[in-house]
């Protein structure tokens, strides 16, 4: 299901949503609801994180009706777009680790590098309900089966 989403959002062309990246999607059980959660980045640091959340509501419809006839399925869940804050959730954290570091606040702490994969999997685990093992390669392409955590 992330593949179809992503790739039908990449196809739409809407500028709006050109540096969204669909991150994830949580199915629950019964196959009533999927969230699909997605970065915008760019957006975010631009302030357009609402155009954006208009944009994906204009095509949500358009894209349920792709993943009902793609999803091989007795049912198809309905599409929820939430807005995934585990990176930016992560940079923040690398940014005042920085900054902390920088003002000699920080003693005896690991890399910042493994700070921030750490805050981001503790951020990633404890945002969605899941353990960071569900999250491996959050953001990157993948050629994985859809993400789905009950």
């Amino acid at each position: 299901m992330r593949e179809i989403v992503a790739s039908e959002l990449e196809r739409i062309g809407d500028e709006r949503l050109e540096m969204v990246t669909v991150t994830a999607v949580n199915v629950d059980a019964s196959l009533e609801r999927a969230e699909v959660f997605y970065s915008a980045l760019s957006a975010e640091e631009d302030g357009r994180s609402e155009e954006v959340a208009e944009a994906l509501e204009e095509v949500r419809w358009p894209i349920q009706k792709l993943v009902n006839k793609e999803v091989r399925a007795r049912r198809t869940p309905q599409i929820q777009f939430r807005q995934d804050t585990v990176l930016t959730t992560a940079l923040r954290i690398d940014e005042i680790l920085r900054d902390m570091s920088d003002r000699g606040e920080l003693i005896d702490t690991p890399d910042d590098v493994t700070i921030a994969q750490a805050a981001s999997a503790t951020a990633t685990a404890s945002d969605r309900g899941g353990s960071d093992a569900d999250d491996a390669g959050v953001g990157a392409p993948s050629s994985d089966e859809d993400v789905t955590r009950e």
